[in-house]
């Protein structure tokens, strides 16, 4: 079975759709890879803003509807990574027990950079054994509704997240 990973934002608009897209291309067929906001407007696209800095790295942008997130999403997944600390913690108010597999994606990006593992379980439990390590510097702030400076600098950092997260997948899936 592919290992299941979820990415949660607010509205699974901006930050959680573009991370779905870059992992999901990245990793290719072997992972699947999904999205969810805590308060997302169920259907809505992704917004024109995020899509176009998919484009702009020569991504596609993929087919998107919103859609929120439940226990049930967090419960079928190997993995969660999130936009923020704060929707770490709502992730864990759904589901307490996703703990030790849930991190937001730019604090996994910094502890699996030189972890030697021989499965995602084991990369996902030596991250979390690691966690007072990481970054501080673990938050992506919401571009919704701001200047296309803003939307390229979350982009940018997904990318480097997501080339680590991504790197490190595939050593332990190879």
């Amino acid at each position: 079975m592919s290992p299941r990973i979820l990415v949660v934002c607010t509205a699974n608009v901006c930050r959680s759709p573009v991370i779905e897209a870059m992992l999901g291309q990245r990793l290719g067929p072997g992972f699947e890879v999904t999205s969810a906001g805590v308060r997302a407007p169920v259907g809505r696209p992704i917004d024109p803003d995020s899509a176009e800095q998919l484009r702009r790295r020569g991504l596609d942008v993929p087919q998107h509807a919103a859609r929120q997130l439940t226990r049930e999403l967090v419960a079928e997944s190997d993995l969660v990574l999130t936009a923020t600390r704060a929707h770490r913690a709502e992730v864990l108010d759904l589901d307490p027990r996703a703990l030790r597999r849930t991190f937001t994606a730019l604090e996994l990006a910094g502890l699996v950079e030189d972890a030697e593992a021989d499965s995602v379980a084991e990369l996902v439990a030596d991250a979390a054994a690691r966690r007072s390590q990481g970054p501080v510097d673990v938050d992506l702030v919401d571009p919704i509704g701001r200047s296309e400076q803003v939307h390229a600098e979350v982009a940018t950092r997904i990318e480097a997240a997501v080339a680590s997260i991504a790197s490190a997948l595939q050593r332990v899936r190879s």
